[in-house]
């Protein structure tokens, strides 16, 4: 994993240093990363994290299995649903697709324990009345 791109990976929460790199990239450039970017948006409080949002909201079309995959009842980290609900998926310059959508409207009426307890099902109805009116 050492390399181009791979050096572009923020190294901490404060590396904002090579989203101007980030934002040249191509998706075929960019997709062997996302998860790695993706990874910054666990917390939004982080510095870097508004500025990884601002770099993947124009990439909708390689983050789509990524997102399905962090949204999906098997995964744990119910804080990281709440933040790619209501800070990632609302600023993507396409509509999500249906897949993505699906998976928040089980959040929203579905959602698993974890899910409950982060509210993560409060912002994805939030977020659906954003998105759809």
């Amino acid at each position: 994993m050492n390399g181009f791109p791979y050096t572009l990976i923020p190294k901490d929460k404060f590396d904002t240093s090579n989203i101007d790199a980030l934002l040249d990239l191509s998706d075929n450039e960019m997709e062997p990363i996302i998860i790695g970017l993706l990874k910054w948006t666990q917390d939004m409080n982080w510095p870097v994290a508004v500025k990884i949002v601002d770099v993947l909201i124009h990439r909708g079309r390689i983050l789509e299995p990524y997102i399905i995959d962090i949204l999906s009842p098997e995964q744990n980290d119910d804080i990281w649903k709440y933040w790619i609900i209501s800070d990632l998926i609302p600023k993507l310059t396409d509509k999500p697709s249906q897949r993505i959508i699906s998976e928040i409207n089980r959040i929203a009426e579905y959602p698993t324990n974890g899910e409950l307890a982060e509210e993560v099902n409060i912002v994805a109805k939030n977020t659906l009345r954003k998105l759809f009116g």
